[in-house]
C-alpha cells in the first residue's frame, strides 16, 4: 500500500482528533433529551462532510451550486402558499427541505431532520423541489388521492383568468423590466369590480398578491435574472419592413415564372408554363473541426476524451438551385468544355479558392488560405455567371440570385462619402457611371482632360455642374455632400449587382435580419448537424464528411422543403404575419422571435 502524503496524513489526525475530543465530552455531560441527542448526532455525522460529499458523488449534490443559486425567499413564499391551501407530506416536505438548503444546511443535515420528523427524504424532496422551481405547478400539484374540492376563485370567474394571462403575457414580453406582482394584482382587483358591477369598499385587493405570484408561475412565468437572454433587434424597423414588402411584391407577383413545390406529403415539381426563371440562392458558412453534437450516449467509465476549442476552420460558398436539376448547380463534361472554349479563365487554378468540379461551389481555408471578401465573392460569382450561360436546362430562362446583406455582397463602387470638395483631392473612381430618370447611361469623367488642370481631380464643386446641379461655390462640404446625394450618380448599387448586370442575371438581396428568407440557411443547418454528429473532431474528418453531408441532403430531397417553406413564408408575410408568428408557423412552434443567427429558442408554456 503507498505512503500517505503529509497532506492526507494531517488531515486524518485532525479527524482522529476531533472525535476524540467529541467522544470525550458526550462522556462528561449528562444525559440529553432526545432531540438533544438527535443534534449531537448530525453534528458528529457530518465531521469532514464536505469530502466525503464529493467521494459519494450523491446524486441530489450534482448542480448543487446552481440550485442554490435559484433558491429566493418569494420562492419559498409561493410554496408556503400552496401548503396553506392544500396541506400535505409531499408539499411541506418540499418546503422545510428548501427553507434548510437555503439556510446553507448541507445535504446530510437536511436528510436527518426530515427523517426524524418521518417526511420524504432529501432525495425525492430535492426532485419535487426541482419539478416547482422549473414552473411545472400542475405536476408539483397533483397528489392522485381525490381528497375535498372547494371552488376556486378563477372557477367562479373563468374569463377574469383569461384577461389576467393575456395581460401577464403582454407586460412579460415588453423589453422594459417594469412589470411586477402588484400589477398583475391591481389589474385583477380592477377588472373584477367592473365584471360583477360593484364598488370597491376598501383597499383590500380581491386577489392577494401571493395568490397572483402562483399565478404567474402557473401560467408559465418564471422570475429570473434580467441577463444572458437571447435576443433580436431590427426585425419589424421600419426601413426593414419597407424592403421586406418590396422583396414579397416582388416574387409574389411572378410566383407563376417560378418552379416550386405542391403541398402534399410527396413534394412534387411545378412547372410554369411561360416566362420561366430559376431562382438561386447563395450565401457562406464557416464549418469548425472542434465542434461536436451537443448531446450523445455514454457509459461511465467509458467516456473518450475530446477536445477543448472549435478547432480549424473551412469556410464554404454555395449556392442551391431552384430547379428539378439542382439542388446543386453544376455542368456536365460536355458543357463544362464549352464554357471553358468561351472563357478560358475557368480553367485556371484560383490562388485561394477550393472549387467543386464543373461548378462554382468553393472552399477556402481560413486563416492559411485568407477569407471571403467582397473581391473573392465577386471572382466566384463570375465564375457563376459564366458558367451558368451554358447550362442546357436554363435556356430561355431568367435567372435571379438572392443573397443576404453581409458587407461581401452589399460592397458598393464608391460612396458620397468618399469624395472632396475641392479640385485635385483624393477620389475613389476616375469616373462616374450612372442611369438617368429617362434610361439613359451616362459616364462622366472625374477627372479633367484639358487646361491647366488636365489629369486632376475636377472635386464635388465642379462634378455638380457637371451633373446640372446648382450650387454656390462657398457651400460646405457637408451641405454639398447631402444635396449630391440624392442625384441618380450616387445612387449607386453594389458591385455584385453590376456584374450581375454584365451577364444579364438579376441580384436582388433579402431583407436585413430575415435569414428564414434565404433558404440556403437550411441547408447549413442540415450540413452541420450531420458534420457534428459523425466528427472526431479532426479536420481531414470534418473536410471529409461535408461532400458526405451534401449527399445526404440532395438524397433526403430536403431542398424541396426548404422551396416550398420559402413561399410559405412569402404568402404568410403578404398576409400581415409577423417575423415571430411566420417562425411559429413555418419553423416548428419550438422557434421564437428572438433568435441570433442560426440559433434555435425553445418556447416556455407562457403562450
Amino acid at each position: 500500500m503507498p505512503r500517505k502524503s503529509k497532506k492526507a496524513l494531517k488531515s486524518q489526525n485532525a479527524i482522529a482528533s476531533r472525535w476524540e475530543q467529541e467522544v470525550d465530552r458526550q462522556q462528561k455531560q449528562p444525559p440529553m433529551s432526545p432531540s438533544s441527542s438527535l443534534m449531537e448526532v448530525e453534528t458528529a455525522s457530518i465531521i469532514d462532510l464536505d469530502y466525503e460529499e464529493k467521494e459519494n458523488g450523491s446524486e441530489g449534490e450534482s448542480g448543487d451550486e446552481n440550485f442554490k443559486y435559484k433558491l429566493d425567499l418569494p420562492m419559498i413564499g409561493d410554496l408556503f402558499e400552496i401548503c396553506k391551501s392544500t396541506c400535505g407530506s409531499r408539499k411541506l416536505s418540499v418546503l422545510i427541505y428548501t427553507l434548510l438548503r437555503y439556510l446553507n444546511f448541507t445535504w446530510r443535515q437536511a436528510d436527518e431532520v426530515l427523517k426524524s420528523i418521518g417526511a420524504y427524504r432529501c432525495e425525492n424532496a430535492h426532485k419535487w423541489a426541482e419539478v416547482f422551481m422549473s414552473g411545472n405547478i400542475e405536476t408539483f400539484q397533483e397528489e392522485g388521492r381525490g381528497g375535498k374540492h372547494h371552488e376556486t376563485f378563477y372557477y367562479v370567474f373563468p374569463e377574469l383568468e383569461i384577461e389576467a394571462k393575456l395581460f401577464a403575457i403582454e407586460s412579460c414580453s415588453r423589453k422594459s423590466a417594469d412589470f411586477t406582482v402588484i400589477n398583475l394584482a391591481n389589474f385583477i382587483d380592477k377588472e373584477f369590480y367592473k365584471l360583477t358591477q360593484t364598488s370597491k369598499l376598501d383597499t383590500v385587493l380581491i386577489r392577494s398578491v401571493e395568490s397572483c405570484r402562483l399565478d404567474l408561475r402557473r401560467w408559465g412565468a418564471k422570475f429570473e435574472p434580467n441577463s444572458q437572454r437571447p435576443y433580436f433587434e431590427g426585425h419589424e424597423r421600419q426601413d426593414v419592413i419597407v424592403h421586406r414588402q418590396e422583396f414579397i411584391s416582388y416574387f409574389l407577383r411572378r410566383k407563376n415564372s417560378y418552379y416550386t413545390i405542391n403541398d402534399g406529403d410527396q413534394p412534387v415539381w411545378k412547372i410554369p408554363s411561360h416566362n420561366p426563371s430559376v431562382l438561386i440562392f447563395h450565401d457562406e458558412s464557416t464549418f469548425k473541426s472542434g465542434e461536436m453534437s451537443t448531446k450523445r450516449w455514454t457509459v461511465e467509465g467509458k467516456t473518450p476524451f475530446f477536445s477543448k476549442g472549435r478547432g480549424r476552420s473551412y469556410m464554404i460558398s454555395d449556392f442551391i438551385i431552384q430547379h428539378p436539376s439542382g439542388p446543386f448547380f453544376s455542368l456536365s463534361d460536355t458543357e463544362y468544355r464549352k464554357a471553358v472554349k468561351k472563357f478560358p479563365s475557368l480553367s485556371n487554378s484560383d490562388e485561394f479558392l477550393n472549387y467543386v468540379g464543373n461548378s462554382a461551389t468553393a472552399g477556402i481555408n481560413v486563416g492559411i488560405e485568407g477569407y471571403f471578401d467582397n473581391q473573392t465573392i465577386l471572382s466566384q460569382f463570375e465564375r457563376f455567371f459564366q458558367l451558368i450561360s451554358f447550362k442546357q436546362d436554363f435556356k430561355g430562362h431568367e435567372i435571379v440570385v438572392i443573397v443576404d446583406n453581409a458587407r461581401t455582397h452589399s460592397a458598393r463602387e464608391y460612396s458620397i462619402n468618399e469624395f472632396s470638395k475641392g479640385i485635385g483631392t483624393n477620389c475613389p473612381v476616375d469616373s462616374i457611371d450612372y442611369v438617368d430618370h429617362t434610361g439613359k447611361f451616362i459616364s462622366i469623367s472625374y477627372r479633367f482632360t484639358t487646361g491647366e488642370y488636365r489629369g486632376k481631380t475636377k472635386g464635388l464643386l465642379v462634378l455638380a455642374k457637371d451633373l446640372g446641379v446648382d450650387v454656390h461655390p462657398s457651400i460646405k462640404l457637408v451641405d454639398l455632400r447631402a444635396l449630391l446625394a440624392q442625384h441618380p450618380a450616387f445612387q449607386n448599387v453594389s458591385k455584385l449587382e453590376i456584374l450581375g448586370r454584365k451577364y444579364d442575371i438579376k441580384v436582388i438581396f433579402c431583407p436585413k435580419y430575415h435569414c428564414e428568407l434565404n433558404a440556403i440557411e437550411g441547408l447549413w443547418c442540415h450540413m452541420k448537424q450531420y458534420v457534428r454528429r459523425k466528427s472526431d473532431q479532426t479536420f481531414p474528418t470534418m473536410l471529409q464528411l461535408i461532400p458526405e453531408s451534401r449527399e445526404n441532403f440532395k438524397e433526403r430531397k430536403i431542398h424541396m422543403k426548404l422551396f416550398r417553406r420559402f413561399w410559405h413564408s412569402l404568402d404568410a408575410y403578404s398576409q400581415g404575419k409577423s417575423y415571430a408568428e411566420v417562425l411559429s408557423l413555418f419553423f416548428s412552434q419550438a422557434c421564437e422571435s428572438d433568435i441570433v443567427a442560426h440559433r434555435k429558442i425553445t418556447n416556455s408554456k407562457l403562450k
